[in-house]
Protein backbone atom coordinates (compact mmCIF):
# COMPACT_ATOMS: atom_id res chain seq x y z
CA UNK A 1 0.00 0.00 0.00
CA UNK A 2 1.75 3.40 -0.91
CA UNK A 3 0.84 6.52 0.84
CA UNK A 4 1.04 9.97 -0.41
CA UNK A 5 4.19 12.10 0.58
CA UNK A 6 3.80 14.11 4.15
CA UNK A 7 3.62 17.75 3.39
CA UNK A 8 6.58 19.25 4.60
CA UNK A 9 8.84 17.09 3.55
CA UNK A 10 10.12 18.87 0.26
CA UNK A 11 8.80 17.52 -3.40
CA UNK A 12 8.91 14.13 -3.74
CA UNK A 13 11.72 13.30 -6.72
CA UNK A 14 10.80 12.60 -9.83
CA UNK A 15 12.86 10.22 -12.35
CA UNK A 16 13.93 13.50 -13.71
CA UNK A 17 15.51 14.31 -10.64
CA UNK A 18 18.27 11.95 -11.08
CA UNK A 19 21.26 12.55 -13.29
CA UNK A 20 23.38 9.58 -14.42
CA UNK A 21 26.94 9.66 -16.54
CA UNK A 22 29.10 7.04 -17.64
CA UNK A 23 33.00 8.03 -18.47
CA UNK A 24 36.02 6.25 -19.61
CA UNK A 25 38.81 6.44 -17.53
CA UNK A 26 41.68 4.92 -16.22
CA UNK A 27 42.73 3.29 -11.91
CA UNK A 28 46.14 3.33 -10.42
CA UNK A 29 46.09 1.02 -8.23
CA UNK A 30 48.74 1.21 -5.13
CA UNK A 31 50.35 3.22 -7.19
CA UNK A 32 51.71 -0.01 -9.24
CA UNK A 33 49.25 -0.57 -11.99
CA UNK A 34 47.05 1.22 -14.67
CA UNK A 35 44.10 -0.61 -15.78
CA UNK A 36 41.45 0.91 -18.00
CA UNK A 37 37.86 1.70 -15.67
CA UNK A 38 34.41 3.15 -16.78
CA UNK A 39 33.89 4.66 -14.16
CA UNK A 40 29.66 5.57 -13.16
CA UNK A 41 28.51 9.11 -11.52
CA UNK A 42 25.07 9.42 -9.95
CA UNK A 43 23.34 12.21 -8.47
CA UNK A 44 19.65 12.23 -6.99
CA UNK A 45 17.49 15.36 -6.12
CA UNK A 46 16.77 12.67 -3.04
CA UNK A 47 19.97 13.05 -1.68
CA UNK A 48 21.42 16.63 -2.95
CA UNK A 49 24.58 16.91 -1.36
CA UNK A 50 25.85 13.37 -2.49
CA UNK A 51 27.30 11.83 -6.06
CA UNK A 52 27.34 8.16 -6.29
CA UNK A 53 30.13 6.85 -8.11
CA UNK A 54 30.68 3.50 -9.17
CA UNK A 55 33.80 1.96 -10.79
CA UNK A 56 33.60 -0.71 -13.50
CA UNK A 57 36.81 -3.25 -14.59
CA UNK A 58 36.77 -6.57 -16.51
CA UNK A 59 38.50 -7.93 -13.59
CA UNK A 60 36.17 -7.51 -10.56
CA UNK A 61 33.06 -6.24 -9.52
CA UNK A 62 32.04 -2.82 -9.30
CA UNK A 63 33.18 -1.07 -6.34
CA UNK A 64 31.11 2.02 -5.14
CA UNK A 65 32.36 5.46 -3.27
CA UNK A 66 29.74 8.03 -2.11
CA UNK A 67 31.15 11.64 -1.15
CA UNK A 68 29.79 15.05 -1.53
CA UNK A 69 29.18 16.75 -4.80
CA UNK A 70 30.51 19.69 -3.62
CA UNK A 71 34.40 17.68 -3.42
CA UNK A 72 34.13 16.82 -6.97
CA UNK A 73 32.52 20.70 -7.86
CA UNK A 74 35.60 22.48 -5.95
CA UNK A 75 38.30 19.32 -7.67
CA UNK A 76 37.76 20.24 -11.31
CA UNK A 77 39.51 23.51 -10.68
CA UNK A 78 41.87 23.09 -7.58
CA UNK A 79 42.90 20.13 -5.19
CA UNK A 80 39.98 19.50 -2.64
CA UNK A 81 38.97 16.98 0.15
CA UNK A 82 41.11 15.73 2.77
CA UNK A 83 41.78 11.89 4.24
CA UNK A 84 39.96 9.23 1.96
CA UNK A 85 38.25 10.77 -0.84
CA UNK A 86 40.93 14.15 -2.54
CA UNK A 87 39.96 15.26 -6.14
CA UNK A 88 42.36 17.78 -8.20
CA UNK A 89 42.95 19.14 -11.76
CA UNK A 90 45.17 17.74 -14.33
CA UNK A 91 46.00 19.79 -17.01
CA UNK A 92 46.91 18.92 -20.48
CA UNK A 93 48.74 22.29 -19.96
CA UNK A 94 49.39 24.67 -17.63
CA UNK A 95 47.17 27.05 -18.79
CA UNK A 96 44.42 24.84 -18.86
CA UNK A 97 44.13 24.43 -15.09
CA UNK A 98 41.41 27.29 -14.67
CA UNK A 99 39.54 26.18 -17.84
CA UNK A 100 38.63 22.74 -16.46
CA UNK A 101 39.67 21.28 -19.42
CA UNK A 102 42.22 18.17 -19.27
CA UNK A 103 41.53 15.51 -16.57
CA UNK A 104 40.40 15.39 -13.16
CA UNK A 105 42.10 12.60 -10.35
CA UNK A 106 40.08 11.42 -7.79
CA UNK A 107 42.35 9.39 -5.04
CA UNK A 108 40.21 7.21 -3.03
CA UNK A 109 41.50 4.95 -0.21
CA UNK A 110 40.01 2.45 2.17
CA UNK A 111 41.67 -0.28 4.28
CA UNK A 112 42.37 -2.31 1.17
CA UNK A 113 44.42 0.40 -0.16
CA UNK A 114 44.76 3.51 -2.51
CA UNK A 115 43.30 3.99 -5.81
CA UNK A 116 43.71 6.77 -7.86
CA UNK A 117 41.46 7.23 -11.05
CA UNK A 118 41.23 9.39 -13.79
CA UNK A 119 38.76 11.25 -15.80
CA UNK A 120 37.76 13.18 -18.70
CA UNK A 121 37.67 16.39 -17.06
CA UNK A 122 34.62 17.41 -19.88
CA UNK A 123 32.56 14.74 -19.14
CA UNK A 124 32.73 14.99 -15.20
CA UNK A 125 32.17 19.04 -15.66
CA UNK A 126 29.19 18.26 -17.50
CA UNK A 127 27.88 15.32 -15.25
CA UNK A 128 28.35 18.19 -12.48
CA UNK A 129 26.89 20.57 -14.48
CA UNK A 130 23.50 18.69 -14.92
CA UNK A 131 23.52 18.07 -11.20
CA UNK A 132 23.51 21.69 -10.73
CA UNK A 133 20.76 22.21 -12.93
CA UNK A 134 18.60 19.88 -10.61
CA UNK A 135 19.85 21.65 -7.25
CA UNK A 136 21.43 24.49 -7.68
CA UNK A 137 24.46 24.91 -5.07
CA UNK A 138 23.41 26.70 -1.42
CA UNK A 139 19.67 25.08 -2.19
CA UNK A 140 20.16 21.81 -1.19
CA UNK A 141 18.21 22.22 2.26
CA UNK A 142 16.07 25.10 1.05
CA UNK A 143 12.88 22.98 1.48
CA UNK A 144 11.31 22.47 5.06
CA UNK A 145 13.66 20.41 7.24
CA UNK A 146 13.10 16.60 8.80
CA UNK A 147 14.72 18.50 12.18
CA UNK A 148 12.00 21.02 11.88
CA UNK A 149 8.93 18.72 11.26
CA UNK A 150 10.20 16.55 14.14
CA UNK A 151 10.81 18.68 16.41
CA UNK A 152 7.43 20.07 15.70
CA UNK A 153 5.70 16.99 16.06
CA UNK A 154 7.52 16.35 19.83
CA UNK A 155 6.33 19.37 20.78
CA UNK A 156 3.22 18.58 23.42
CA UNK A 157 0.77 21.30 23.55
CA UNK A 158 -1.93 21.16 26.07
CA UNK A 159 -2.73 20.73 29.78
CA UNK A 160 -0.26 17.80 29.88
CA UNK A 161 2.66 19.74 28.07
CA UNK A 162 4.51 19.52 31.21
CA UNK A 163 4.57 23.19 32.04
CA UNK A 164 4.13 24.80 35.42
Amino acid sequence: MSHPPSAGFGPTPTPESDVSCWCEGSALLDGLVTVPVAIAFHYSAADPYAVRMAVHTEEAPPVEWVFARDLLTEGISRPAGLADVQVWPVPRRRRHLDAGRGAVSIRVSSQDGTTVLTVQAASLRAFLDRTLDTVAAGTESTGPQIDRALASWLVMEGPDDGAA
